[in-house]
């Protein structure tokens, strides 16, 4: 299944309602979905390995963090976000998963778009 097929299929399912494509460069390469939350903060506080996670005046609590991914969740119940290092590209997967989503579930789908990612 392609990078694209993958991105239908946890879209279709609800899993992940937003997705980034995010380079080391910082540089946004791909969007799927729209939400008004600044993906960037997320993969720099991944990068940095930094567990205070402020999107947009959204407060998130990091659950796991390591220099694979970043688990964070909101803490009015409104979903998660999530990074994914990618296995064969210089960058990560960024995604936003909503709350009725279980977390280790919603990891899982971001990590095999990220393993899907080729350089």
């Amino acid at each position: 299944m392609s990078f694209q097929d993958e991105i239908q299929r946890v879209a279709t399912e609800g899993t992940l309602g937003v997705v980034w494509l995010i380079g080391d460069d910082g540089k946004i390469y791909y969007t799927y979905g729209e939400w008004a939350v600044d993906p960037l903060v997320a993969f720099n506080a991944w990068k940095a390995q930094n567990p205070a996670v402020n999107l947009g005046g959204i407060k998130f609590t990091v659950i796991a963090i390591s220099p694979e991914r970043l688990i964070s969740k909101n803490m009015g119940g409104q979903g998660y976000v999530i990074v994914a290092k990618c296995a064969n590209w210089p960058g990560a997967i960024v995604a936003w998963a909503p709350a009725t989503v279980q977390m280790d579930y919603a990891y899982a789908a971001a990590a095999r778009l990220a393993a899907k990612v080729q350089g």
